[in-house]
């Protein structure tokens, strides 16, 4: 009946809020103040005025002047964060059917400028320089899993990002239904339901704007 089967999500939402809060105590990242100038792996070219990856990827911090706005204010100077190639990256979301509900492989995913230090976050959220392993790390594990087969696609088009602080940044949201076997890529992964989803994001600080925005999609 309908008591039984609130009583049931109810309980099973507990258990992945636990999930989340264990994840979240076991997060042994630190972020740490350092000089600009200081950064391993990033230049600031003193010519241009340009912070860049000496890779030739990622991102740049750029100065930009604003000129002749209709804003608050008729012009003024401020950096923005720059996507080299304006490629953006991929906000990838898996779905699947578990027991004929459908569900959506979610990321409790460190950032070191998270508010929360550990946020809900998409299937796959990652730049194409995250993709090709410029930094010399690990693929995302959902890539060669979800996104190579057995799956079909819902949605997928480019999203523009904030332009108060992102360049002309875009990103592509991707959202899959899963046809293969169903298990989780690692232990910050977690298959949840649209009224899980729903009830982490009334909660405040838990779910990431990706997420948030990806969603909306659905």
């Amino acid at each position: 009946n309908i008591e039984k089967f609130q009583n049931w999500t109810k309980a099973d939402f507990k258990k992945k809020l636990s999930w989340y809060l264990k994840i979240k105590k076991n997060n042994k990242a630190q972020v740490e103040n350092v000089h600009l100038e200081k950064m391993k792996n990033w230049t600031y070219n003193k010519k241009y005025g340009v912070l860049s990856h000496n890779s030739g990827e990622f991102f740049s911090i750029e100065g930009k002047r604003i000129k002749n706005s209709n804003r608050e204010v008729n012009s003024w100077d401020q950096p923005f964060i720059k996507q080299i190639g304006y490629k953006g990256g991929i906000i990838g979301l898996v779905r699947a059917l578990i027991n004929g509900v459908p569900h959506y492989l979610i990321d409790a995913k460190f950032e070191p400028g998270n508010y929360n230090d550990i946020q809900l976050s998409p299937s796959l959220q990652a730049t194409y320089s995250n993709l090709n392993r410029v930094h010399l790390g690990n693929k995302p594990k959902v890539v060669n899993k979800y996104f190579r087969k057995n799956f079909k696609t819902i949605r997928k088009f480019w999203v523009t990002e904030d332009g108060g602080r992102l360049y002309k940044k875009r990103n592509l949201h991707w959202i899959i239904q899963y046809y293969g076997k169903i298990d989780t890529p690692g232990q910050t992964y977690k298959w949840l339901t649209l009224w899980e989803l729903d009830k982490f994001i009334k909660m405040g600080y838990y779910v990431g704007p990706h997420l948030r925005s990806i969603l909306s999609l659905i």
